[in-house]
């Protein structure tokens, strides 16, 4: 028995709609994000599709505590959402930057955002303190 493939072919070369659709998927991440932001793309997005470049957007939105498609529409500039908060979280991440703590000095952003987002009891000296100076500190942007 034999099957005629040639229609298939036929579609398959014709059909310009499919190369696009290959290419558009083969496109590193930090390409993606050139294409979108163009030349005035945030360094901190440059650093998202990085690290989605070298591991993938999964991982990535793992570390983050997000989905996949979050980093997908942050990367093709199609969030909707509060880029500010997406900018603190991946350098706080990411970009492991540091902060100036008026109780511990310097700390790591991730840490600064952490403590400062606990909602339970201050049940030691350590969270009395962050419930006592996180409210009215600098660093606070989530008021």
């Amino acid at each position: 028995m034999s099957v005629n493939l040639l229609p298939i072919v036929n579609h398959l070369t014709t059909n310009e709609a499919a190369p696009a659709k290959i290419a558009a998927q083969t496109l590193s991440n930090s390409a993606r994000a050139l294409a979108a932001w163009g030349d005035d793309m945030p360094g901190w997005v440059r650093l998202l599709a990085s690290a989605c470049d070298s591991e993938n957007q999964n991982r990535v939105a793992e570390r983050l505590s997000k989905s996949g498609p979050y980093i997908s529409r942050i990367i093709n500039a199609k969030y909707t959402g509060d880029y500010a908060e997406a900018e603190k979280l991946v350098r706080s991440v990411l970009g492991h930057e540091g902060v100036v703590c008026p109780i511990w000095g310097t700390i790591p952003l991730v840490s600064c955002m952490r403590q400062r987002r606990y909602d339970g009891q201050p049940d030691n000296m350590q969270r009395r303190l962050h419930a006592r100076h996180c409210p009215t500190c600098p660093n606070n942007t989530d008021q």
